[in-house]
């Protein structure tokens, strides 16, 4: 999800519409805050739709635990995928990413499985996610030259990362909903400094309700950000100080 909230149309699965089943739809609209209604709408209207599912497994920031900690979460994590997926045997669903370090699964679902994921007790909700590969001009680049060059003759530059994981606005969330976003947002400003560690960095903002964060940063940051997995792109930020 990129900072600059510029609309993209999300893949299409194909013209799979008229499948939708009367016992799925009528398990749906009995879903409650698990799953919002913009999910169960996008399903209805193009068949299938792209979602994340928050899973219910006890989970703390990596950069919080010993290496014994960090496995035996990611070892949670994958057990919890895995019994979940097993629990969809038989139903129509496409896995698009298995998280390691946050209790989540990314997958393309239709409405009979949105319905399982309502039902299970190992799903604590469900968001609508974005294609990991979204069509781009060739030319587009993640970190534009001009940052390159101010920071080459300027020694830093403020800029502001957008983050790779799934958003939405908070007035269309529950709280639990934007508990996870949060923790989503968190965790992927968590990898970001870890990747910047040992090159010129400064934190200047951390943002709770968009996915992204404001550095001060040097070349070597900036050459990391834009390999990063993690960064959607970068823009040019104001410093503060410029304000009247």
């Amino acid at each position: 999800m990129k900072i600059i909230f510029g609309s993209k149309n999300l893949l299409r699965a194909g013209c799979l519409a008229g499948m939708l089943s009367i016992a799925g739809a009528a398990a749906l609209a009995q879903t409650g805050g698990k799953i919002p209604r913009e999910v169960i709408d996008e399903a209805s209207a193009h068949g299938t739709v792209l979602v994340l599912v928050g899973l219910k497994v006890p989970w703390q920031m990596e950069s919080r635990l010993s290496e014994d900690e960090v496995r035996a979460q990611r070892d949670a994590i994958a057990s919890i995928q895995k019994d979940l997926l097993s629990e969809l045997k038989g139903r129509q669903y496409k896995v698009l990413r298995r998280y390691e370090q946050v209790p989540g699964i990314a997958l393309e679902v239709g409405a009979d499985v949105l319905a399982e994921l309502a039902r299970s007790e190992k799903v604590t909700n469900v968001l609508l996610d974005r294609p990991a590969v979204e069509s781009e001009p060739a030319s587009s680049e993640k970190v534009p030259p001009q940052l390159f060059k101010r920071a080459a003759t300027a020694g830093t530059v403020l800029v502001l990362a957008g983050l790779r994981t799934p958003w939405q606005r908070e007035d269309q969330l529950n709280e639990e909903l934007l508990a996870l976003q949060r923790k989503s947002i968190l965790a992927a400003q968590s990898y970001v400094l870890k990747e910047l560690s040992g090159t010129q960095f400064r934190v200047m903002r951390l943002y709770q309700r968009i996915p992204g964060i404001a550095l001060r940063v040097g070349l070597d940051a900036l050459q990391i950000l834009e390999k990063s997995p993690a960064v959607t792109n970068v823009v040019p930020d104001r410093s503060p100080r410029s304000s009247p």
